[in-house]
């Protein structure tokens, strides 16, 4: 390096450079250990877990949804044929949907205004199938858990149709403390009755189609 009076670099001039290069090693040195501790922390930092949403839509790869997670205000209507029907409550929940987007089941959980009420469902191409479902009354008095599994309605009806022809056929269900199992014919009318009630009273009952007991066990009781 010249000198700008012409003369090499005087001996001011090279102890500043020596200087300035050792600052340059430590700043470099300072940076590299920064850049370490941070892509250590970032590599033990937790990733985000935690999803805040309204409405969740899952579709296949044609668009078609496969599964809805929904609060009760975005909760989708029943859709089937490519036709929507209008729910009795508005649960939040999930719903199930086939290939052809038409719904054949789901997660309900809403407070309606017979009280708490909580179901999982599967449905017919036309119309529920079976299901679980807990309930609890607005004042905490009355209480069911149970199981119910429906006859199948002709597959021409839509859900409409097929709501004034379907019967109850199964149920089992823990109803305030009093268990039941019932078995209805295919006009829904309850056949046969097993039940143990609250105080520990078992009893077995077969009825005709009037509803009337033709045989019971323990008999008398």
């Amino acid at each position: 390096m010249i000198h700008p009076q012409g003369n090499l670099v005087t001996v001011a001039d090279s102890a500043k450079i020596v200087r300035d290069l050792r600052w340059l090693k430590i700043y470099a040195a300072v940076t590299t250990i920064s850049l370490a501790i941070l892509g250590l922390t970032a590599a033990k930092a937790p990733e985000s877990k935690e999803l805040t949403v309204e409405r969740i839509n899952i579709v296949d790869p044609s668009g078609v949804p496969r599964l809805v997670i929904s609060n009760a205000e975005r909760i989708p209507l029943p859709k089937l044929n490519g036709k929507e029907y209008p729910r009795a409550v508005h649960p939040a929940g999930i719903i199930f949907y086939d290939t052809k987007g038409n719904e054949v089941g789901g997660l309900a959980i809403t407070d309606a205004s017979i009280g708490k009420v909580s179901a999982l469902a599967f449905d017919y191409p036309n119309y529920d199938a079976m299901g679980m479902v807990t309930r609890v009354s607005p004042d905490g008095k009355n209480s069911l858990a149970g199981l119910q599994i429906n006859s199948r309605p002709p597959a021409d009806l839509d859900v409409i149709e097929a709501s004034k022809v379907v019967q109850r056929r199964i149920a089992i269900h823990n109803d305030n403390e009093d268990a039941e199992i019932l078995l209805a014919d295919p006009q829904g009318r309850d056949r046969i009755r097993l039940r143990v009630t609250r105080d520990g009273q078992a009893r077995i009952e077969v009825l005709d189609e009037q509803g009337e007991v033709t045989f019971s066990a323990p008999s008398g009781a």
